[in-house]
């Protein structure tokens, strides 16, 4: 596949690339339930050219996840191109620029929304990438409604004319990234501005709202992000109630032995500590089933697999479920 972007079906309903969420594991469970396309965690332009061993670690992914896209933050134009190169060089379907971090430890560096700040250094790091990969990979950009006084219409008629194939736009902005209703004006109005792909993230968070956005914006997609914490069913329903007006919810049977797929992913990546990778992914997955909290005091304290699929067993007996484990997860 040449040109994800603009080869697959719209609307295209994905899994966003997240800090210390979305590895191998995370990635691959999403695709076996519907994401169009997949991201590693957002890497460091600066980290790949000091030769950071984490940064090239968490590049690092499977064939059965194409199409996948890396998404690369820092302000260096000249460090964009080598870094562009370099994604390149690994196979990459696509590169992604990261202009909507909020994190501090990336926009204090003035990367990520920080950006933002300096509308042509937007455009020279776009215009780096465009030199380095430009009609062999296609280039796509993530950023937020704002950044203190800078709205994303002012960036997007800054970027308009560029060779861009899609616009991810987060509807929250900087000081509230994760706060309150998302704006979606905001991305109806740049589906004026530019004439690339234009997808939301923020509010697509159940299938309801999913559909919504896309009627009231006219996006070209939904970008998923802590709405599939738990749930990497969620892509599957969106899509299901894009079609049909309806959606499976899965029984809780069906959440357990998806956990437990989800746990022997991760424990087959190469990590020195997969179980701090994988506790806080347990919570999400119980947090509705009955008595969660009580479980997952339990799971926040697991060393071992074999501790998992004890208390697994014993949500089994105390809530009367019928079901057994595939072989792999044993």
């Amino acid at each position: 596949m040449k040109n994800p972007w603009q080869e697959l079906p719209k609307p295209l309903i994905y899994l966003a690339p997240m800090s210390g969420v979305t590895n191998t594991a995370y990635r691959q469970i999403m695709k076996q339930f519907g994401s169009d396309l997949l991201f590693p965690e957002f890497v460091s332009i600066d980290g790949l050219h000091h030769g950071s061993i984490k940064s090239t670690e968490l590049l690092t992914y499977d064939d059965c996840e194409r199409p996948i896209i890396a998404q690369l933050f820092g302000a260096d134009p000249a460090l964009f191109y080598e870094a562009a190169l370099r994604v390149e060089a690994m196979g990459f379907d696509g590169i992604d620029i990261n202009f909507g971090c909020p994190a501090p430890k990336v926009a204090n560096n003035g990367g990520g929304c920080a950006l933002l700040a300096d509308l042509g250094r937007c455009r020279a790091v776009i215009e780096a990438v465009i030199a380095a990969v430009g009609g062999r990979l296609p280039i796509s950009i993530k950023t937020r409604v704002s950044y203190k006084a800078v709205h994303v219409r002012d960036f997007c008629t800054v970027i308009a004319d560029l060779p861009i194939d899609n616009i991810t736009i987060h509807g929250r902005p900087f000081e509230k990234p994760y706060e309150g209703a998302a704006n979606l004006d905001c991305i109806k109005e740049a589906k004026t501005l530019v004439p690339f792909l234009v997808i939301a993230s923020g509010n697509g968070h159940t299938p309801e709202a999913a559909k919504y956005t896309l009627e009231y914006t006219g996006a070209d997609g939904i970008a998923l992000a802590r709405g599939t914490f738990g749930k990497p069913w969620l892509a599957q329903q969106i899509k299901q109630y894009l079609a049909t007006g309806q959606y499976t919810q899965p029984s809780l049977p069906d959440i357990l032995v998806t956990m437990m797929a989800h746990v022997t992913l991760t424990m087959a990546l190469p990590s020195t500590r997969p179980f701090v990778e994988i506790r806080k992914v347990l919570g999400w997955y119980i947090r509705d089933i009955p008595n969660a909290a009580h479980y997952r005091a339990q799971l926040v304290r697991v060393s071992t697999v074999e501790e998992i699929e004890t208390i697994v067993a014993k949500i089994q007996a105390e809530l009367n479920l019928d079901f057994s484990l595939p072989a792999s997860s044993q």
